[in-house]
């Protein structure tokens, strides 16, 4: 690989730092919707199970990017856009799902709209990552 076709590694410990939190970040949902469900959590509903394969993949995809980035290897810059693109849409996904089963659940009035709020900013955030990303 020529150096043109690299990126240094300071130009991606920013977006993996980031990648980082919003994985942290989905964690802490995921705990919270747990939390909201207790007992009536069920591991077998297509919905759940979605949300859960997702994580899933979220936990692997930052994993190994931080894997990569660790290793102070050279990264090709479409990998990594690559990479974050796909961790990027795996949090919108994940977040915006997430939230829609804690609004379902939520009966207090002003309670739904403080998690649709919630729900709107995630996935804003995951957004705008996957933008400044890809114009990086």
């Amino acid at each position: 690989m020529g150096p043109e076709q690299a990126m240094e590694i300071a130009n991606t410990v920013v977006w993996v730092r980031t990648l980082v939190r919003q994985q942290r970040q989905a964690e802490n949902d995921l705990q919270q919707l747990t939390e909201l469900c207790g007992n009536a959590y069920d591991r077998t509903d297509r919905q759940m199970q979605q949300i859960e394969q997702v994580y899933q993949a979220l936990v692997e995809g930052t994993r190994y990017v931080y894997g990569r980035v660790h290793t102070n290897e050279k990264i090709a810059e479409d990998w990594i856009r690559s990479e974050l693109t796909v961790a990027a849409n795996a949090y919108q996904s994940l977040t915006r799902n997430i939230w829609q089963v804690i609004i379902e659940r939520t009966n207090e009035a002003n309670e739904r709209q403080i998690c649709q709020a919630t729900q709107l900013a995630r996935v804003n955030d995951a957004l705008s990552f996957l933008a400044e990303a890809n114009t990086a």
